[in-house]
This record gives C-alpha cells, sequence and structure tokens, in this order.
C-alpha cells in the first residue's frame, strides 16, 4: 500500500528542496528522477495519438 504525505506551507516558508536534494547521495537523486521519468511515461501512453510518417520525395527539374 503507498502512503501519501502531503503538507501545506506558507507562501515563503516553503522547505528548502535544493538543500534536501544536494544532501542525498547521487544514487538517490537518480532514482528519483527515474521514478518521475515513468509517471510521464505511463501517463502519455495513454494518450498515444498518430503515428508520425516521414517520406522523402525527388522532385523533378523543370
Amino acid at each position: 500500500m503507498d502512503k501519501i504525505s502531503v503538507k501545506a506551507y506558507s507562501l515563503g516558508k516553503e522547505p528548502k528542496d535544493n538543500e534536501y536534494w544536494l544532501a542525498q547521495p547521487a544514487i538517490k537523486r537518480i532514482e528519483a528522477v527515474e521514478i518521475l521519468r515513468q509517471q510521464v511515461i505511463s501517463e502519455d501512453e495513454s494518450k498515444q495519438g498518430f503515428q508520425r510518417v516521414c517520406r522523402i520525395v525527388e522532385l523533378s527539374q523543370s
């Protein structure tokens, strides 16, 4: 079961996220980016549109 924690902060009183992430080891930061990337990809799969087609056409010399 996933547990979610949400905290609300007043404008200007939010924690400094960059300080937190700079204190984390590189592997943890990379894992966090990978989780975000997978979330974006899984959302985009449901929005799949038309397949793109590329054609090369030779122009006649006139």
